[in-house]
């Protein structure tokens, strides 16, 4: 491959990486806002019922706080995303840098310095759908086609599962 090319796939990785953290956070950004309004009311439904001065009915105050426990476990999870955005967003960094970096260095434009290259960042990569965009981009898939794939992938999965990914 030579110079120019890899440097254009070095952007189009960041570029995919970018692509993919805005659509991934979407979702779980709004799931964590309606969270949130849930157990505020939730807390705020145990308190009315404590505060009422009657005898209030145990079970009923064992049933909120059960269900705002589980709303509480829920936000925590959904929280992951920004745990793996920020993760993406310095892989991205280190891209760009790495591109910039054989902008100005025409004399480091062998076949061996870009091996080196590719072979940190495909080392960096710890979650799945980066490893999976690395693997389209350098197969010469490219940025729109690869991005597409990822989301079709990873978006149109069964909401219904929890997929935690521990890193």
């Amino acid at each position: 491959m030579n110079h120019l090319a890899n440097q254009v796939t070095l952007l189009q990785l960041a570029a995919a990486q970018l692509a993919l953290s805005l659509k991934e956070t979407e979702q779980p950004f709004d799931d964590l806002s309606k969270l949130f309004i849930e157990i505020v009311e939730g807390f705020n439904e145990i308190e009315t019922l404590l505060s009422s001065g009657q005898s209030s009915d145990i079970k009923q105050v064992q049933s909120l706080h059960c269900l705002t426990q589980d709303r509480v476990k829920n936000a925590i999870i959904d929280f992951q995303f920004y745990d793996r955005m920020t993760q993406r967003l310095n892989h991205i960094l280190g891209n760009i840098q790495d591109a910039i970096n054989s902008f100005s260095n025409s004399d480091k434009n062998d076949d061996k310095h870009w091996e080196s290259i590719f072979s940190n960042i495909e080392k960096s990569y710890t979650m799945r759908e980066e490893k999976l965009l690395y693997e389209s981009i350098r197969s010469g898939v490219g940025f729109d086609q690869a991005v597409k794939d990822l989301v079709s992938q990873t978006f149109n999965n069964d909401p219904s599962v929890t997929d935690i990914e521990l890193f």
